[in-house]
């Protein structure tokens, strides 16, 4: 199921979740912990726990009677019983402030964006329209065997702009500059850029100019990204102590 999270006058984030959640729609209040926003919920899940969890994933504290969303790097504070994944880019978690008022209930769509979202999932993506800083985008959750990435896509009259949550922040350091300009020369084949974002954050980008090239696009997009870690890796990567 798609869970929407509104978060006051900020917008909302869309979650997928492997299981039904019951009791919503209901509002709470937004707690942060390090890369992490939660919030208590009148839900119950039971299932198997975990202490370690990937970025953008979506997960039930017992204890705190809580869901979570881990946008970062932080791993719980205690165990946790995964859900799903944010859809969409899990960056924009790091504008919620602690206490900010949270609304959640299941996913309703309209309009354009609504339409797209809908398209999409019916490539076989998971995607929800959802609105952030007063725009209405489409959230889109990329996946592959082993590897997933979120995205954003802004829906415009002649085509649709898609970027992926940040690879890392551009500290235009000599190091970071040689990564940036790599992957130039090593995606400018494919037609996906890399780029940053108003944030100053690494990301990759395309333009599409059809619903099926953005549908292959997307798909593009988790490879290029997945081979850019890996550039990132040889460029930033330290040996294990033997």
């Amino acid at each position: 199921m798609y869970v929407r999270v509104s978060f006051g006058e900020l917008g909302e984030v869309v979650a997928w979740s492997k299981r039904e959640l019951r009791g919503l729609p209901f509002e709470s209040v937004a707690r942060r912990w390090r890369h992490e926003v939660y919030f208590e919920a009148p839900v119950e899940v039971e299932g198997e726990e975990a202490l370690s969890v990937e970025r953008g994933t979506f997960a039930y504290w017992k204890r705190g009677r809580a869901l979570c969303l881990f946008h970062g790097y932080s791993q719980p504070y205690g165990p946790v019983v995964k859900l799903g994944y944010v859809v969409g880019k899990p960056d924009l978690l790091f504008d919620v402030e602690d206490g900010t008022p949270v609304r959640v209930s299941e996913l309703v769509e309209y309009g354009r964006a609504g339409e797209v979202a809908a398209a999409l999932r019916e490539a076989g993506l998971k995607a929800a329209s959802h609105t952030w800083g007063g725009e209405e985008v489409v959230g889109v959750l990329v996946e592959g065997v082993d590897v997933r990435i979120g995205a954003e896509v802004a829906v415009e009259e002649d085509g649709f702009y898609v970027e992926t949550q940040a690879l890392a922040y551009f500290d235009q350091a000599p190091a970071t500059v040689a990564f940036y300009n790599t992957l130039v020369r090593e995606l400018a084949p494919t037609g996906l850029r890399p780029d940053l974002s108003d944030e100053g954050y690494l990301t990759l980008t395309c333009f599409s100019r059809s619903l099926d090239e953005l549908a292959r696009d997307l798909r593009r997009l988790l490879a290029a990204y997945s081979y850019a870690e890996k550039v990132m890796e040889a460029f930033y990567g330290v040996r294990r102590p033997a």
